[in-house]
């Protein structure tokens, strides 16, 4: 299970790379196109499809299993004081076994939406340009899947802690 843990946890770094990756690209995107259409009146073709389509996809969706694998959601505790340690950990387990659920329904509803728009190369037409779109389809699909592993690889973690501080 080490193992996988590590080859998860390198996945998902990789991934959130990417997703810095998108927000530089998407920086540097939009600032040519603000200079460009105030210093020299130009407008650099389809910013905002490449916005929309590839960089906030990237952004949202490629960090997400790192998000997770970091326990960096969002979350409440206004009753967990009335639980001990061990309530609590069954029910960090029942919620990473949804979460296995949510993320695996969402991976490949989103993995046949990618396939079909790569059959069919998907495309838009911004300003007399052609923009391929049917990548950006696949982020949805690898995101979710690291997201649901990350929570599948947590569960025998929390149900076997190694030492006391992985118990807390």
């Amino acid at each position: 299970m080490n193992t996988l843990s590590r080859i998860t946890d390198r996945l998902t770094g990789f991934l959130s790379y990417f997703g810095m990756l998108g927000v530089l690209a998407m920086m540097l995107h939009i600032c040519a196109d603000i200079i460009g259409r105030t210093v020299f009146e130009i407008s650099v073709p389809a910013t905002l499809e490449m916005v929309t389509r590839y960089y906030m996809l990237m952004l949202v969706l490629l960090p997400l299993a790192w998000v997770e694998s970091r326990c960096f959601m969002i979350t409440v505790e206004a009753f967990s004081g009335l639980f001990g340690k061990l309530g609590l950990r069954i029910i960090d387990v029942l919620v990473a076994v949804v979460c296995i659920g949510v993320y695996s329904i969402l991976a490949v509803s989103t993995w046949e939406k990618a396939i079909e728009q790569f059959d069919v190369g998907a495309y838009i037409v911004a300003l007399d340009t052609q923009i391929i779109v049917w990548p950006g389809y696949f982020t949805l699909p690898f995101g979710f899947g690291l997201a649901a592993l990350v929570c599948l690889v947590r569960i025998p973690l929390l149900l076997f802690p190694q030492s006391a501080s992985e118990a807390a």
